[in-house]
């Protein structure tokens, strides 16, 4: 797609979705945010942890999609809209304990705040949830896609945890 009509060199991949209200949607370059203890060596303070600054961490990046393209594509939107699923590793469940998680807009000077419930070790198979899907929806176009993300935590925190991030769609 080349939204800015200009040269089909700076033209981007979408996909579109006619299974409802029409979307073009952009796929994150790496939207696996692998499943690990990202706060097992962050320090005692208790502060926000950005993803993107820890090791093995990244920002999310959408192959193409440069600001000028984004632009144009927002002008021919009303409404923009994404997911991120976050996942409990292996052996352990959704506990009671809530965390406070921060999502990074675009514009990279706002961000969304969500409560996630923490990981907690289990020993039975099937024994509760194990992910929490977070919808974004949006009228200023401006605040999606997501950036980075980051969660409330200090090296107490050994338990594995990860996220998806899906694609950002705009109709």
């Amino acid at each position: 797609m080349d939204p800015n009509q200009g040269s089909p060199a700076d033209a981007f991949l979408v996909y579109c979705d006619f299974t409802g209200q029409a979307k073009t949607c952009l796929t994150p370059l790496q939207p696996q945010v692998p499943v690990k203890a990202w706060l097992k060596d962050s320090g005692v303070s208790t502060t926000y942890h950005w993803i993107s600054t820890k090791d093995e961490g990244f920002q999310f990046e959408y192959p193409g999609a440069d600001v000028v393209q984004l632009r144009f594509l927002r002008l021919s939107s009303r409404v923009s809209s994404q997911t991120v699923t976050y996942s409990c590793g292996p052996g352990s469940r959704q506990g009671t304990t809530e965390r406070e998680v921060k999502f990074l807009a675009d514009t990279r000077t706002q961000s969304y705040l969500g409560v996630l419930r923490g990981c907690e070790p289990s020993e039975e198979l099937d024994s509760g949830t194990r992910e929490s899907v977070f919808l974004f929806e949006s009228e200023d176009l401006q605040l999606l896609p997501l950036r980075d993300l980051a969660v409330l935590g200090n090296n107490e925190l050994t338990h594995e945890f990860g996220f998806t991030i899906g694609p950002v769609c705009f109709s």
